[in-house]
């Protein structure tokens, strides 16, 4: 088996008396996107900064393509092997796309060719524009295309749709996936939900400092007994809060509701009989949203 390109042991960092990561440790290979997930405070940004050298360590390992982020940071050949896309990224606005692409291409001994880089990334048609024009899709192509320039083997993507149109974030997608399946290891941090179930093998959820949950998607959202309910009902939100294996309902537009059920073929046959007048039925899973907020809260619970 070969060796995870990150490696994260025991990992621990404090701000003063303030610990932020407690005792983290995960690896992660080529060929796989991993997201991490967790509410605002609970260490996403310093992790992601500990794991590019922008922090310094102080206690734990973290080894990326099998050195400390501080010697990648030092070592021209082995930065390169790292494409890196984060949220708060500037480009000069007075270059056009293509100086911007010509110039990152220089950085790089091996970059990709930038007419395929080019096609790939759908960038033909404002190659002209500078920078400074771009609108918000535009600009995070271009800045994918930059982080993946110079062929990396690990990318880190921070929030990279925020500002997107649903058109072009299904395109943006699509090139991430593209990316995973040449075999580049991919690391996202983003507050989509509905993103991370998307492209996502794995979910690592970080909670107070830790990972409370290293899983599929999938897996996540089964561990969760609950399912949802929603229909047009005549009923009174108290009466549907009664029925059997109820923890929410939510009103929506008109007489719509969703009730949130963990028995929900005991919860339907009481629905039907109370409320002859039931329309619009549906029965879906629980949602990646519900399997984080119920996980974290829970865990939150527990720690009380």
């Amino acid at each position: 088996m070969s060796e995870p390109l990150i490696r994260i042991h025991k990992l621990c960092h404090s701000y003063g008396n303030t610990p932020v990561l407690r005792q983290l440790s995960a690896d992660m290979s080529g060929g796989e996107i991993i997201a991490v997930l967790g509410a605002n405070g609970a260490g996403k940004t310093t992790l992601i900064q500990l794991m590019l050298g922008l922090l310094s360590q102080q206690q734990g390992e973290i080894k990326i393509l099998g050195q400390a982020p501080a010697q990648i940071r030092r070592d021209p050949q082995l930065s390169g092997q790292l494409g890196v896309m984060l949220q708060q990224a500037s480009l000069p606005g007075q270059l056009t796309v293509l100086e911007q692409l010509r110039l990152f291409s220089a950085y790089y001994p091996a970059p990709l060719d930038l007419q395929t880089l080019i096609e790939r990334f759908g960038l033909q048609g404002f190659l002209q524009q500078r920078c400074s024009s771009l609108s918000g899709g535009q600009r995070q192509s271009l800045l994918l295309a930059l982080a993946l320039l110079g062929q990396p083997k690990i990318l880190f993507l921070d929030e990279p749709t925020v500002g997107m149109d649903v058109q072009a974030r299904q395109r943006f997608w699509q090139l991430i996936r593209a990316a995973r399946a040449e075999g580049l290891c991919i690391l996202l941090t983003t507050h989509y939900l509905e993103e991370a179930d998307a492209l996502a093998d794995r979910i690592l959820l970080l909670k107070d400092g830790q990972f409370i949950a290293d899983t599929s998607p999938s897996a996540l959202k089964a561990g969760l007994n609950q399912r949802q309910i929603r229909c047009h009902s005549s009923l009174p939100l108290a009466a549907l809060q009664q029925l059997p294996g109820v923890s929410n309902v939510v009103a929506l537009a008109g007489q719509q509701v969703q009730i949130s059920s963990s028995q929900v073929e005991n919860c339907l046959r009481q629905l039907l009989q109370q409320d002859p007048q039931l329309c619009d039925l549906t029965v879906s899973a629980a949602s990646l949203e519900q399997a984080f907020l119920q996980l974290t809260q829970t865990t939150a619970e527990t720690q009380q």
